[in-house]
């Protein structure tokens, strides 16, 4: 009578060895389905690299991974965005952006790193190109792994309050402040777009104030694109708000000349 463990026979080894672990001999298959004889020590190494790759899976999309599957777009053509494709050749201001967007870029690599960058300038200059370029790299980059996110701020605004009533929505304000306030690095695009705080006193505008400063306030380390001058930022949103805005950005203000073309009609 064969000897069980609950259901299953007690493995039994037999006289052939492994071709790879020569010191060991193979056991008689007891999984149901698998009858054909195996190496156990080859069993094991095959059920913890397994267990690696699972592992890794998991933390890119905790990591790495977040980028495409928690940001919130209005055009996922953003996501080709890179320094490779942001297009230099019509001035040297736009080679002088370039550098100032890869070296803040490789500032933020560092983790501990703190403090905001403000890409600030008139509409279609390539600030939010260069704006996702700096988040791409760092989430290529960055060792070890960071999570990033691009936020298209007036889009999270929209989708959260078309959910005010759906409980069951993800776009729920407590849960987007949760996601954003844990990424290491996020960007807050076209900041301003949304509305102006001090010129509408509604309901709803006070509401955009709140979830904009409950936002700055519980993060360190934001890339910001707007179309507002620091001067216009200051009128248009609170002091709390805007002393948030630039909290820690020293130096890294990367302003947009008026003189540059918009990049969005090169192709007429």
């Amino acid at each position: 009578m064969k000897s069980m463990v609950g259901s299953f026979p007690v493995p039994k080894k037999i006289d052939k060895t492994c071709s790879v672990h020569k010191d060991t001999k193979l056991v008689q298959g007891t999984i149901p389905g698998h009858t054909e004889p195996f190496c156990p020590k080859c069993a094991k190494e095959a059920m913890e690299e397994k267990t690696k790759h699972a592992i890794k899976a998991f933390h890119d999309r905790k990591t790495k991974g977040r980028l495409y599957k928690d940001s919130v777009l209005t055009d996922r053509d953003v996501l080709e965005c890179s320094f490779d494709n942001f297009n230099t050749s019509d001035s040297e201001e736009s080679q002088r952006l370039l550098k100032q967007a890869m070296f803040m870029a490789n500032q933020y690599l560092i983790k501990d790193f703190k403090g905001n960058t403000v890409l600030s300038g008139k509409q279609g200059t390539g600030k939010t190109h260069l704006a996702y370029s700096m988040l791409r790299y760092v989430n290529e980059h960055a060792e070890p792994q960071q999570s990033c996110l691009f936020i298209d701020f007036n889009e999270l605004v929209t989708k959260i309050k078309n959910n005010f009533n759906n409980k069951s929505s993800i776009w729920q304000e407590g849960t987007m402040l949760n996601q954003i306030g844990n990424a290491d690095l996020v960007v807050i695009d076209d900041l301003g777009s949304e509305a102006s705080f001090k010129a509408n006193t509604s309901e709803s505008s006070e509401w955009n104030q709140r979830f904009l400063y409950n936002i700055l306030n519980r993060r360190n380390r934001t890339i910001i694109t707007t179309n507002l001058s620091g001067a216009e930022i200051e009128e248009v949103y609170n002091p709390k708000i805007a002393s948030r805005i630039n909290k820690g950005i020293g130096n890294h203000a990367i302003k947009f000349s008026a003189e540059l073309t918009d990049k969005r009609k090169e192709a007429y």
